[in-house]
């Protein structure tokens, strides 16, 4: 058919609260393309084909990437009040695609409190948000509140059913009170955090020029942090040693026992055994933290708190390009990085112990267990680093 020459497209999501795919025109590529959600005879939206889709553009299948769409379904849709949703070009009739609306998934939570899911960089944070559009309505939930003016973010704190943010403790505690609010985390294997984590602030500076694309800059600061940690080459023992004691002031708060600083009430200069001990004391406030390494069962507990059945789902959101910064093998490197995920490694443990006793079903009293200060055993190679 004519359509299907003229355009190449295709859906990587679809369910009964959005859809998400790409789709462009074969003799005008660079042109966004607008499609309109019809169901039955009804249009329910429309969206321009515009969104950056660097997968796209690196396998050379457009030349720019911008030809991605995400759209949302209004908040009224029941696709079992209609026969087939179908996904039209603008001035076509025949559409693209079109899909049998009793097949869509639709997720009805059963929610007591709102939830709000406080977001550490660099632990499957991305791919949870993914999986939480699946259950709530478009005008119900925000991520990244952290990047929000504070009118905006009060004004969700009094409507939202889940919202999520690169915001630690110590500000979110005013604005989403535990008493009303469940907060949930992940918390990820320290050395493949750190690893991950360098990594990413890394690539800040370098991949500068494609903030175009997300409607979202990173600070100077963090700009600089970046250019500064890229020339530092971590493979060498004496630039590794005095990246790590030369630590001072912000860059402390994104490289010094990050994980442990998200779970304090206020900022300290170094993380102490006391620091870690009151982070512990916060977890317990939480109504779910889980461990990256163990997604699944986080995902799946989450699901049986909301009184929905299991649901599969691939955890590949936000992962970035990686690359081996020194080799995690070597006992000398990590013993030059001790001091920044030493009580990282405590917090991680007492996590992944607390859920075993949670899985046991042990008593109310182990969850309360006093935090040891013994080093968690060294994992070696490729596992530290992902």
């Amino acid at each position: 058919m004519l359509i299907d020459k003229l355009y190449r497209f295709a859906i990587d999501r679809i369910n009964g609260r959005f859809v998400r795919g790409w789709c462009f025109y074969r003799l005008a590529k660079r042109r966004p393309v607008l499609l309109r959600l019809v169901a039955d005879d009804t249009e329910i939206g429309s969206v321009l084909c515009r969104d950056y889709r660097p997968d796209l553009q690196r396998s050379g299948l457009h030349p720019t990437g911008c030809c991605g769409f995400d759209c949302s379904f209004p908040d009224g849709f029941d696709p079992l009040q209609y026969r087939r949703l179908s996904i039209q070009v603008d001035g076509h009739s025949r559409p693209l695609l079109s899909f049998a609306c009793r097949d869509l998934e639709l997720l009805r939570p059963s929610l007591t409190r709102p939830i709000f899911f406080m977001h550490l960089p660099k632990t499957a944070g991305s791919s949870f948000n993914a999986f939480a559009r699946r259950c709530f309505s478009a005008s119900c939930l925000a991520f990244h509140v952290e990047r929000l003016p504070p009118e905006e973010r009060g004004r969700l704190a009094g409507s939202a059913q889940f919202l999520s943010g690169h915001l630690p403790w110590r500000q979110a505690l005013g604005m989403l009170p535990p008493q009303r609010w469940q907060y949930l985390a992940l918390l990820r294997e320290p050395r493949a955090h750190l690893h991950s984590h360098l990594n990413y602030v890394r690539r800040v500076a370098a991949d500068e020029r494609l903030e175009v694309h997300y409607d979202f800059h990173h600070n100077r600061t963090i700009k600089e942090l970046s250019r500064w940690l890229g020339a530092i080459d971590l493979t060498d023992d004496d630039q590794l040693r005095d990246f790590v004691t030369g630590l001072s002031g912000y860059q402390r708060d994104f490289f010094d026992n990050m994980q442990t600083r998200y779970f304090l009430d206020y900022r300290p200069e170094r993380v102490t055994q006391s620091d870690l001990e009151q982070a512990v004391a916060t977890m317990q406030r939480f109504h779910q933290i889980g461990l990256t390494e163990s997604y699944d069962r986080f995902r799946d507990r989450f699901c049986r708190d909301l009184g929905l059945p299991p649901q599969p789902q691939s955890v590949q959101a936000n992962r970035a390009q990686h690359y081996r910064l020194f080799d995690p093998a070597r006992t000398v490197t990590w013993e030059i990085l001790d001091p920044l995920i030493r009580f990282d490694l405590q917090l991680y443990e007492y996590a992944a112990s607390h859920l075993a006793a949670d899985d046991a079903e042990a008593p109310a009293g182990t969850k309360n267990k006093t935090v040891t200060t013994s080093a968690t055993t060294q994992r070696s190679g490729e596992s530290a680093v992902s």
